[in-house]
């Protein structure tokens, strides 16, 4: 059905007429919808809350979301009848959801957001947006990047949710003009903020090492989490660098004020930061607010191998949680649970080798504690039974632990065991050793 074509003498007079309230655009919510938010602090807060108190009413109503801040009650699980979550980001609150039952895990590369969305077919799309520019524009901001604009255009219904805290990301791809949307909600909501996470001894040592493997003149993409982000703040002594990278956190801010990150010697999108979200602090936000040496892009251009190859020297650095001896990395499950997403790892890593003189590098803790409180390695013969292969060791170039670097990539087996063995926790190295001759693999 097309929607009603209405004539207005200002994008300001349109504003007012498609101006509401959560309580009353939510009753236009039906059975069986299938609704697309973005995330983080992009997910709608007032419409979230009036959407809740409608669980009685409403049955099978699937919500496409990514990384929620916030404990809805549509999340919980006395109203696993009424709406069902969809992810592909998990984070403390989609956990969760996924013990109550009420939101699945749904595996996909981050640069697949729009074939997804394709399939999906949502016919309402809802997000936080900035009060209008002068020309009746509003910005999807720190998360709309996740939401593919086509997703939005064939949508039956558009909400935005307004609201003057959000800061305006520089990127055509995130604009969303007045005339473009069917309803309007002005909110004053909280913005949950991030703050970074203390950066451990451990830490220290890995960034280090990574600091000593990134040139200057280099592209850099960090990916999501404590780690990374510390990685960051270790490259302070660098000079020249660029930035393509899937999410801006705090460390980036640093970088960039500094002057580390500049871009001169950058030959794709020279001078400037490309992106896809932004993750962080009030502070962030104030930085990356209509900062033009930032631009965000949809995440179907932004984490396209091909696109991320066409840096040169652009060095990929993502987290991981365990790798097995062979160079299989486990980036997003603890056996079975999914802990995290896949996210855009796979994409920088595949990216990387496609950038001349680019390199991808995996970092990892060598230990971790378990519930016992005994220590464990992280590099491990075998992956334990149900654990997720996130990157296929195939792709694998450097892995990184407080203890070294090890360089997989076209080296055979038993090279690559003989050098995570050496970057493994000490008190492991003999029985990873024991293991490994034992299958023959040295």
């Amino acid at each position: 059905m097309e929607k009603e074509v209405k004539r207005y003498t200002s994008w300001r007079d349109e504003y007012k007429s498609k101006l509401t309230t959560a309580e009353e655009v939510v009753k236009l919510i039906k059975s069986n919808d299938v609704i697309v938010m973005p995330g983080g602090h992009c997910i709608p807060h007032d419409f979230s809350v009036a959407l809740g108190k409608r669980a009685e009413e409403l049955r099978n109503v699937t919500i496409c979301l990514g990384l929620a801040l916030k404990l809805y009650d549509y999340m919980q699980p006395q109203f696993k009848e009424s709406f069902h979550i969809e992810t592909p980001f998990v984070g403390p609150v989609e956990r969760i959801c996924m013990e109550w039952k009420t939101a699945e895990y749904v595996p996909l590369h981050l640069n697949e957001m729009g074939l997804w969305m394709d399939r999906k077919k949502p016919n309402v799309a809802v997000m936080v947006v900035t009060p209008p520019d002068e020309e009746g524009y509003m910005n999807r901001s720190c998360f709309g990047g996740l939401v593919p604009k086509r997703a939005i255009e064939r949508a039956e219904l558009v909400i935005v949710e307004v609201n003057p805290g959000t800061p305006w990301l520089n990127g055509d791809d995130l604009k969303i003009h007045v005339s473009e949307v069917d309803y309007i909600i002005e909110s004053n909501a909280e913005l949950t903020e991030i703050g970074d996470i203390p950066i451990t001894e451990v830490e220290r040592s890995i960034a280090h090492y990574i600091a000593d493997m990134i040139p200057d003149g280099s592209t850099i993409q960090l990916g999501l989490g404590g780690l990374a982000n510390a990685i960051g703040y270790f490259l302070k002594d660098k000079k020249d660098l660029g930035a393509h990278t899937e999410v801006v956190q705090n460390s980036f801010k640093e970088l960039m004020e500094k002057g580390v990150v500049n871009g001169v010697r950058k030959n794709f999108y020279p001078g400037k930061v490309l992106a896809t979200f932004c993750v962080g602090d009030r502070k962030l936000w104030d930085f990356v607010d209509h900062n033009e040496d930032i631009i965000f892009t949809e995440v179907e251009y932004n984490n396209n191998p091909y696109i991320i190859g066409q840096n040169d020297n652009l060095i990929s650095v993502n987290n991981a949680l365990m790798i097995d001896l062979t160079g299989q990395v486990a980036s997003e499950s603890i056996r079975h649970k999914q802990y995290s997403g896949t996210g855009g790892q796979v994409n920088f890593v595949v990216g990387a080798k496609y950038s001349k003189g680019g390199k991808s590098i995996i970092a990892l803790n060598s230990t971790f504690t378990d519930k016992e409180g005994k220590l464990k390695s992280r590099i491990v013969p075998f992956l334990p039974s149900g654990t997720i292969v996130s990157t296929s060791r195939n792709d694998v170039e450097y892995v990184v632990t407080e203890y070294g670097v090890a360089h997989l990539r076209y080296k055979g087996v038993s090279a690559r065991v003989k050098e995570l063995i050496n970057i493994a926790h000490p008190d492991f190295r003999d029985e990873l050793r024991f293991q490994a001759r034992r299958f023959d693999w040295i």
